[in-house]
């Protein structure tokens, strides 16, 4: 149980040590929307970790990462489900078909009002997936 909390201190310090860093750069407190994308940031790199970690064999140390991970994954707001980012998605192409915008920048304007209008509920390839269908039905 101690090295589960250990490892919560580790990532919730480094986790305010970067949230830090990114208010110095930013010159201000940043928003919510900018700390969910710190703390998305901080779960890809564990992950990445825990990956090189596992393939390297050295699984005290994939463990940790693992377990830093977890803890800042329960600090994202709870992910959207399919059927809410389908509806979700649906609504802001259809905002959007208006606009006479090639495949790919279609999708691109997309995830990126998704992530304004809905920042940290869904994992970016998750939003380009059902932007890349609903984009192709509006095509």
């Amino acid at each position: 149980m101690k090295a589960k909390d250990e490892n919560a201190k580790a990532a919730l310090s480094s986790l305010k040590a970067k949230i830090t860093e990114a208010e110095k750069v930013n010159g201000q407190e940043i928003t919510e929307a900018e700390t969910l994308k710190v703390i998305t940031t901080a779960i890809k790199q564990r992950k990445q970790s825990y990956e090189a970690f596992t393939q390297a064999g050295r699984e005290d140390l994939a463990r940790k990462e693992h377990d830093e991970m977890l803890v800042l994954e329960s600090l994202m707001p709870k992910q959207m489900t399919d059927a809410e980012l389908n509806n979700a998605v649906a609504e802001i192409v259809k905002e959007l078909s208006g606009q006479s915008l090639p495949f790919k920048a279609m999708i691109g304007k997309t995830v990126g009002a998704f992530n304004k209008k809905y920042p940290g509920l869904a994992e970016n390839a998750r939003v380009q997936s059902v932007a890349e269908f609903f984009v192709d039905k509006v095509c």
